[in-house]
């Protein structure tokens, strides 16, 4: 605040205290008005020094509030500046806030400020029973995919509710994929010469394998045999879609069906692949194989392709400490 807005806010607050003596001793109703008016006035503008820069010269903007009363105007207009100056609240933390169906007591177990930005990962690791019961419950609006490995973990945790809590909503998300199966699968039936039908059946096949929901390895197995005889009859229908022989390739390595996914990536190779994307699944198959030489090499294509994935950079440092494998 400059010198001369400082001392504009002091007469300013002299000629409302003027006022309000005035206004006490029932002197002329006319100085008292010009007074007080002049002080609100004189106060504005030496109280506009609080607002940011551009706004600074909206002296009225604080010089009307404090016209409403003699020296309660001048300290409503303070109040007012100060509540404006306040940081804006982080709207994009909305993502992780998570709230209890419960209401919330006093004695409640309720999320501090500090948690808003943390990750329902993060919270779900947390000592404090109340926020993990909270996480879990947010999850509900999750994507399956997203929220399906999360309620894995919440199905082992040491609290009973948080358990019942997971169990639930784990529950409630495999009955939506169930009656997804059942739709596509009418509409496979209804439309078989629709590739589309097929291949989305497949791909909820596939995902219920992949996120480890599909019961028993009895049951995986026959999703991952029904998505690949879907995306068979798929590929038939669009033979060089390579988005059906890509996910054949998943299904097939995932099923250790070698045969299967090694004519999968042969139709990728004949209609031409994204390197990067397929690569990774490409160095699984030839380590299924067998064939220990073209997966050195693979690995070194991997190294110069700068792909980002850890569970194989793990494996390329184990080969370059391991001895070359003799037949």
């Amino acid at each position: 605040m400059t010198r001369l807005r400082a001392i504009a806010c002091a007469v300013g607050v002299l000629l409302q205290a003027v006022a309000l003596f005035l206004l006490a001793h029932d002197r002329a109703l006319a100085w008292t008005l010009l007074t007080h008016l002049s002080g609100a006035f004189v106060w504005g503008y030496g109280c506009a020094a609080l607002l940011p820069v551009a706004q600074r010269p909206l002296w009225w903007f604080t010089a009307a509030p404090a016209g409403l009363f003699p020296l309660l105007g001048p300290l409503t207009s303070l109040v007012l500046v100060l509540t404006l100056r306040l940081p804006p609240i982080d709207r994009s933390a909305r993502r992780y806030i998570v709230w209890n169906d419960q209401t919330q007591t006093a004695l409640a177990d309720s999320l501090p400020a500090g948690t808003a930005g943390q990750s329902i990962v993060e919270i779900l690791q947390s000592p404090r029973t109340q926020l993990r019961r909270n996480a879990i419950l947010a999850l509900r609006d999750l994507d399956p995919p997203l929220a399906i490995p999360l309620l894995r973990k919440g199905l082992q945790d040491s609290d009973e509710q948080v358990r019942i809590y997971s169990q639930n909503i784990l529950s409630t998300m495999l009955e939506r994929y169930e009656s997804g199966l059942k739709e596509l699968a009418q509409r496979v039936a209804a439309e078989p010469a629709a590739a589309l039908h097929a291949v989305r059946l497949a791909e909820q096949y596939h995902e219920l394998v992949y996120l480890d929901v599909a019961g028993d390895d009895e049951t995986a197995a026959h999703y991952l045999n029904q998505a690949l005889a879907l995306l068979a009859r798929a590929a038939d229908l669009a033979p060089t879609d390579q988005h059906i022989a890509f996910l054949a390739l998943r299904c097939a390595i995932r099923a250790r069906n070698i045969p299967s996914a090694a004519h999968s990536f042969a139709r990728l190779q004949q209609g031409g692949y994204d390197v990067r994307q397929v690569l990774p699944w490409r160095m699984e198959l030839v380590f299924l194989q067998g064939d220990w030489a073209r997966l050195r090499e693979l690995l070194v294509v991997y190294q110069r392709s700068q792909i980002v994935n850890p569970r194989i950079d793990d494996i390329v440092r184990f080969w370059h400490l391991a001895p070359t494998p003799t037949p």
